[in-house]
């Protein structure tokens, strides 16, 4: 019988992010167990967001993980942010930045025995703004419309989901209970590897624009 999996296959709307960790493909290279021991790690901590039944991976956002690269895909951009936002938190408290994009357009997932395919728009954009931005954040395709009650202008910078700096739309890498964490951390990143002191600058100014109380909104 001849292959016609994904025939006459139209594809959903999704969102989908792109979201890379900056430096584990050499760790996952050089360092492949214990590597693994993070990534049980990161998986245990996203688990707190999952236990939230108004954003839990299982009921709204799927998550796949490619060696140093997640994928994660949702029906609706406000979920996807949070667990982003939750996947910024964990991240940072192993000692690790992401870079990434999110997009939206058609998206089809199909699955053939052993085999599985994925053919998105919503990936080639989120692809495309992770090699285009060159910060250490997770940022917006220019073509996705941001609903006015996602920005949340009236909350403390710390509590939304987006900001908008530097002249990116980013999911907001901070919380109440982590900026000042956070920024300690990245300070001491800035020691550790001094050769990548430019990302973790922009970062910690990122940081004290955001506990400056400044709206950060297009």
């Amino acid at each position: 019988m001849p292959f016609r999996l994904l025939k006459d296959r139209i594809g959903d709307k999704r969102y989908v992010a792109f979201v890379d960790i900056l430096g584990f493909a050499r760790e996952v290279r050089d360092n492949f167990d214990s590597v693994l021991d993070v990534y049980q790690q990161v998986l245990e901590g996203l688990q707190i967001f999952e236990a939230l039944p108004s954003i839990g991976m299982h009921h709204a956002v799927s998550l796949r993980i490619y060696s140093d690269s997640f994928i994660l895909t949702a029906e609706t951009l406000s979920p996807l942010v949070r667990i982003v936002k939750g996947l910024h938190m964990v991240t940072l408290a192993h000692d690790c930045l992401v870079r990434g994009g999110i997009g939206y357009g058609r998206h089809i997932e199909a699955s053939n025995g052993a085999n599985f395919y994925v053919i998105s728009q919503a990936l080639v954009q989120a692809v495309e703004v992770e090699k285009r931005v060159k910060r250490p954040c997770v940022a917006l395709h220019e073509s996705i419309q941001v609903p006015g009650d996602l920005w949340n202008s009236d909350q403390s910078p710390f509590s939304r989901g987006l900001l908008f700096f530097d002249g990116l739309r980013m999911v907001n890498p901070f919380s109440v209970f982590w900026g000042r964490t956070a920024a300690a951390r990245v300070s001491r990143l800035v020691e550790l590897y001094p050769d990548h002191r430019a990302k973790y600058e922009w970062f910690f100014s990122l940081y004290e624009h955001v506990v400056s109380d400044k709206k950060l909104v297009p």
